[in-house]
């Protein structure tokens, strides 16, 4: 090399930015070698261009050594490899020993060891499927999302070195690219015909669409029910059906079915109950109260209400309320929704023909905000305190609790029996406030003289964002207690939060404008591909007839084309496709997709599905609770197959199973009543989460793990 870094140094041109001596401390920790493809220094480069010319950033140092980045830090930490931070702040390796480092063999599986696997790639690389790399993973005691090559090298017939691990991956990659370059050859031509045989896909869809119009329509009437919360809605509805003796209720969740189940029999009115999970008969009932994805239109009786009606927007469930209201054939019908729901529903009774007649209704007590805002210490007796998340409501609790006060909680996970326990509570004055989700808004007959919101943002599964004005109408219209309370008042935690919530009352909510349509079997066998390729398809095609284009659309079919991607097409084959239509609308969640998956198999294999994950007994913190709630969460699964005739005989211990769960519905009712500390923990470290945080673990260990 003509010149020595000191050399260099001394005849350097002066820094402009006044960090030279900072550079020159870096320099020092370089060595004299060039890092491979820099251009040689030379004397009148700056100190921090000949710092950055005898050394590797982390993606280049990563590049040399065949790693990602991440490794390369975590190596750096965990092998003490020659490293410093530049004056930037930047990580970086001397290009004197890294290069030498890199060139070993050795010493790069020292440093791939520390390199995270994809199960995507471990599938790809061992040729095998989802559940046997689970299985695999769950036996050497893995977590899936944190697998280093250290811990898997030499197993499962993986090769002894990650450049052999590497290089198979890259075959596969190369052999996968292959196959979709010459898929895409020709992709001109073929896009053609794809579009022609998408319209004729779409045509013959259209073709299958249900007719609404039927010959009975003129003997049928709708009664439209609408106003706010506390309005007398359900009741009116209610007493017509009690006097036409025969039809359904058909409720959102099951804790409403319940409730109007336990209301009519209390009545004396004979009803059955029907959810998804559970069937009481009552000897002698001709009524039915049920989660209306349970409804048989085929059999309506003589009088049909459906609760809910905003519902029929509804992503996810939509299609239920859309098929219970055009398809049901009683003489008598009683829809029941806010005013912003009005529209919607009258154009799609047009579109079927129904007569109909609207039937507004005022509230039974009146509705004003508050002057000033509350605090956790001046909130009065009978007030629901509204945050977004399952731990803001455990916190919020246990902080009421020191403060001496008497508290329910209401979320959305939590058991239907727990909540509604929780829930007569507060309405018979045993507690003096309710904390709860938006789950309160709906399907609980939960009045209160006060709706306090101590948030006024949440998260809606993608992104936090500010309250909408028809879920401030649909949570505050709680507020009001009829012949208890003169005004229901509306009010907030936080002082900025009032005029925010004072600006979103005073809005008027925009009316709905689409309800949705789901695919039947017959629908999804006129398309081409997987069952997951099918409903795909279905969703993007909208095949919706013109004349509804405007006010019907297509159901959310994420969570069900998830599922489908689990089996494959002889899975599928062998399950028939109304089957596996069936058993791909169970009620799954992203934490329980595992659970479902191993009961798919044990059904395709023709056993008995495992019983649900046993819950910690008894529940002592916040991890044993989400434990319990995840063990119910399994058996609503079971026993929503077991109530399935395609399924009923792999469910045979349905009844040990619906015990488990009413006994671990009765622990989390047990444990709320005591004043245990159910704030989460840091999985990491064991420190206490903040209230509002996110993830699992804690900052510091996040940072610790990430730098």
């Amino acid at each position: 090399m003509a010149s020595s870094i000191s050399n260099i140094v001394e005849t350097a041109a002066p820094e402009q930015n006044g960090d030279d001596a900072v550079w020159r401390n870096a320099l020092a920790k370089c060595g004299d070698r060039v890092r491979d493809g820099a251009a040689a220094p030379k004397a009148k480069d700056s100190v921090e261009d000949q710092v950055l010319a005898r050394s590797y950033n982390v993606k280049q140092a990563a590049k040399l050594v065949g790693v990602n980045g991440e490794t390369m830090r975590k190596a750096a930490q965990e092998l003490a490899l020659d490293s410093f931070v530049d004056p930037r702040g930047k990580l970086r390796f001397p290009a004197q020993t890294l290069i030498p480092t890199a060139a070993d063999p050795d010493l790069r599986e020292m440093i791939a060891g520390y390199e995270r696997l994809r199960p995507s790639d471990l599938r790809s690389v061992l040729d095998i499927d989802q559940r046997s790399l689970e299985r695999g993973i769950r036996e050497a005691g893995l977590a899936p999302k944190r697998m280093i090559w250290r811990d898997l090298r030499g197993h499962w017939n993986l090769p002894d070195t990650y450049e052999e691990y590497n290089q198979l991956r890259g075959e596969k990659e190369r052999e996968a690219d292959q196959g979709k370059r010459a898929r895409r050859r020709g992709g001109r031509a073929r896009g053609q015909r794809k579009r022609g045989a998408e319209r004729r896909l779409r045509n013959r869809l259209i073709d299958a669409f249900p007719k609404w119009r039927n010959d009975y329509r003129d003997q049928q009437k709708l009664f439209i029910h609408i106003g706010e919360p506390n309005s007398g809605k359900t009741h009116d509805a209610l007493d017509a059906l009690k006097a036409a003796r025969s039809g359904w209720y058909l409720a959102p969740l099951r804790l409403l079915a319940y409730e109007i189940f336990d209301r009519l029999n209390g009545d004396g009115v004979a009803c059955n109950l029907l959810t998804g999970e559970e069937h009481i008969p009552v000897e002698g009932a001709r009524i039915t109260a049920a989660t209306i994805e349970m409804f048989n239109a085929m059999n309506s009786g003589a009088c049909v209400i459906i609760d809910e009606a905003q519902m029929l927007a509804d992503a996810d469930r939509g299609w239920a309320w859309t098929r219970a209201l055009m398809e049901s054939s009683a003489p008598e019908m009683h829809i029941i929704g806010p005013p912003t729901a009005r529209n919607l529903i009258q154009v799609l009774a047009a579109a079927a023909e129904i007569p109909c007649e609207l039937v507004e209704h005022q509230r039974l007590a009146p509705i004003a905000l508050v002057e000033r805002h509350f605090t956790l210490e001046s909130l009065p007796p009978s007030t629901i305190l509204v945050a977004f998340t399952r731990q803001g409501v455990l916190d919020l609790k246990m902080k009421l609790e020191r403060l001496g006060r008497t508290v329910s909680v209401v979320y959305g996970s939590l058991p239907p029996e727990v909540r509604r326990r929780q829930a007569d509570r507060f309405a018979e004055g045993e507690t003096e406030i309710c904390v709860a989700t938006d789950a309160v808004g709906m399907g609980l007959n939960l009045p209160a003289d006060v709706v306090c919101f101590y948030e006024v943002e949440k998260f809606d599964g993608k992104n936090d964002r500010q309250l909408y004005p028809s879920e401030v109408h649909q949570i505050g219209g709680r507020a009001g207690r009829y012949g208890m309370s003169k005004t229901g008042l509306i009010g907030t935690t936080h002082k900025h939060d009032l005029e925010v919530i004072r600006e979103l009352y005073e809005h008027t909510p925009p009316e709905l404008t689409f309800a949705r349509v789901a695919p039947t079997a017959d629908d999804l066998s006129l398309l081409p591909g997987s069952l997951a390729e099918q409903l795909t398809q279905w969703a993007e095609l909208k095949s919706i007839p013109e004349a509804l284009r405007a006010v019907i659309t297509t159901a959310d079919m994420d969570e069900r084309i998830a599922l489908a991607k689990m089996l494959s097409d002889e899975n599928i084959e062998k399950l028939g496709l109304e089957s596996a239509l069936q058993l791909v609308n169970a009620p799954t969640r992203k934490s329980t997709r595992s659970y479902w998956l191993d009961c798919a198999y044990m059904i395709l294999e023709g056993h008995q599905i495992p019983l649900p994950p046993d819950a910690p007994t008894p529940i002592n913190d916040g991890g044993d609770l989400e434990a319990t709630e995840f063990s119910i969460a399994c058996a609503d699964i079971y026993l929503w197959l077991s109530r399935r005739k395609e399924f009923a005989a792999n469910c045979e211990a349905h009844g040990q199973a619906r015990e488990e769960r009413r006994e671990w519905s009765l622990s989390i009712d047990e444990a709320l009543l005591r004043n245990l500390n159910m704030a989460r923990r840091c999985r990491s470290c064991g420190a206490q989460l903040p209230s509002r945080h996110r993830y699992r673990i804690c900052d510091k260990c996040f940072k610790r793990r990430r730098f």
